[in-house]
């Protein structure tokens, strides 16, 4: 068929057109579950963001630094080899840090992944053909994993606010998958730290330190989930449960962490309050031509600040929109469905069914949902909290005061508390977010009204007890960067 030089144009423009026409036209709507967040990424979870965090570290002589962490591929069964579940190498990954620039919201970096991967021996079927070992040259970032078949490599490119670009690291490993006994070593289930030595060797192989940055750190590889909501109990029109069940048990992500020293965000016009976002990004139109790649401009198919605002407070008509622009689009486009859900959605938001259920739920005029979601909260609102406020053009960015000190070192110090502001640890969700912060029970309660007296909103005592009943995630959290969990072993998936 295409042997003529006018066939193959023809043919390959027809598909050009049919690419485009599936990048441009939305499929019907779907059913959302956590992490599948729009009708149109529901097809595409190697550019699904799932959560996106940003604390100040709490490993020992760390607190100079501040963690940012973005996780994609949700649902990951850590059972589905042989071709596990790995990045895109055709996504480009970013995640970003805004600054407050003289009243505008402006990104001062922007740290951008670009993935390659490289299948060693194609005359198998397996992920590895051996037992996967430690890279001999450790300090070297492109030294890569001995029997490790599937061999994921990433360049790290820091973009700052006037466009100039430099590339941090280059061919730089992933962590292998956690597959079994044989091939990462043996580990409990769930995987602790004790419990899983050979496979926390692996990963901490790919803790890699960027030269030249004062000691900025990356980690990229398979985690745990360590998100944990009950699906079921919210989804079924709010009919919570005592306990939850955590929906999430079983599954891993693919994330991306990065360890950034406070003066570097000084440096790019950081004054002790950030905004981070996360997106992935594909290219619009993407044809093979003579073993060529012929592509058009990048075009961003899913972002992610703060938990859970596109999921349940975006109404499904907007979400593919939602997905596709930047924060910048939120004051003029999304931000009325977040403030007054009663009048732009009707009885069926959220906000209106908790409003059904306890009573005295504002549905119009929330400007707690405001600050704590769209602006950040001033100075002076919350007691003892110095604020994390940004100025008043509203943007979904997950906002961080890294003035303030860390309360923990992990979520067992009495110090911090799983509720964050709501609960007195100033250090905790909506300032930022630590990996065990209890994010859903923090925003059903702040959606139901917790919070309206600050704002001169009715009072909503009975928000106070609204609670999903999920005690946390199923992998212990780590006192080290990355912080998140070592992701489950598929071996020991027991169903």
């Amino acid at each position: 068929m295409l042997r003529t030089p006018r066939f193959r144009a023809a043919y390959l423009g027809m598909v050009a057109v049919v690419l485009l026409s599936m990048v441009l036209t939305p499929p019907p709507a779907l059913h959302a579950s956590s992490h599948r967040d729009a009708p149109l990424i529901t097809e595409d979870p190697t550019a699904d963001n799932t959560d996106v965090y940003a604390f100040v570290s709490t490993e020992q002589n760390r607190s100079g630094f501040v963690t940012l962490i973005s996780n994609w591929i949700p649902f990951e069964e850590p059972t589905e080899g042989p071709n596990y579940y790995r990045f895109s190498d055709q996504v480009l990954y970013k995640i970003a840090v805004v600054v407050n620039d003289d009243g505008q919201l402006k990104p001062a970096l922007t740290y951008e992944f670009r993935f390659h991967t490289k299948i060693v021996n194609g005359n198998t079927f397996l992920y590895n053909t051996g037992p996967i070992g430690l890279p001999p040259s450790l300090n070297d970032p492109s030294s890569q994993y001995p029997g490790l078949n599937f061999q994921q490599s990433y360049t790290l490119t820091e973009v700052r606010a006037d466009g100039q670009r430099k590339v941090l690291l280059r061919d730089a490993r992933v962590a292998p998958v956690n597959i079994g006994p044989k091939s990462t070593g043996a580990c409990d289930s769930p995987p602790t730290p004790a419990g899983c030595p050979k496979y926390v060797a692996l990963a901490n192989a790919a803790v890699l330190t960027i030269p030249g940055t004062g000691g900025m750190r990356v980690f990229v590889g398979p985690r745990a989930d360590m998100f944990f909501v009950d699906l079921i109990g919210n989804f079924d029109l709010i009919n919570l449960r005592n306990p939850g069940v955590n929906s999430l048990v079983g599954f891993n992500v693919h994330s991306i962490a990065l360890e950034i020293p406070k003066d570097r965000l000084e440096d790019a016009g950081a004054n002790g309050i950030i905004g981070v976002w996360s997106s992935s990004s594909r290219k619009a139109v993407s044809v093979l031509r003579d073993n060529n790649e012929n592509s058009r401009s990048w075009v961003q198919v899913s972002r992610l600040g703060n938990p859970l605002v596109n999921e349940v407070l975006i109404p499904l008509h907007a979400k593919d929109r939602f997905n596709m622009t930047t924060p910048a689009a939120d004051d003029s486009q999304f931000a009325d469905f977040i403030v007054n859900p009663g009048s732009s959605q009707g009885p069926a938001a959220l906000v209106p069914l908790l409003q059904g259920i306890l009573g005295c739920t504002a549905v119009n005029g929330r400007a707690d949902l405001q600050a704590a979601l769209l602006t950040g909260i001033p100075n002076g609102v919350v007691p003892g909290f110095p604020g994390n406020f940004m100025g008043t053009k509203r943007e979904d960015l997950l906002r961080l005061n890294y003035t303030v000190p860390p309360a923990a070192v992990d979520a067992n110090n009495p110090g911090a508390h799983r509720l964050g502001l709501l609960g007195g640890d100033i250090a905790g969700f909506p300032n930022g977010r630590r990996v065990f912060d209890d994010v859903v029970d923090i925003e059903l309660k702040v959606a139901g009204g917790v919070l309206q007296p600050l704002v001169k909103l009715p009072a909503c005592p009975g928000a106070g007890a609204v609670s999903e009943n999920v005690p946390g995630p199923q992998v212990p959290i780590l006192t080290t960067f990355p912080y998140l969990g070592i992701p489950l072993q598929g071996f020991d998936e027991k169903n």
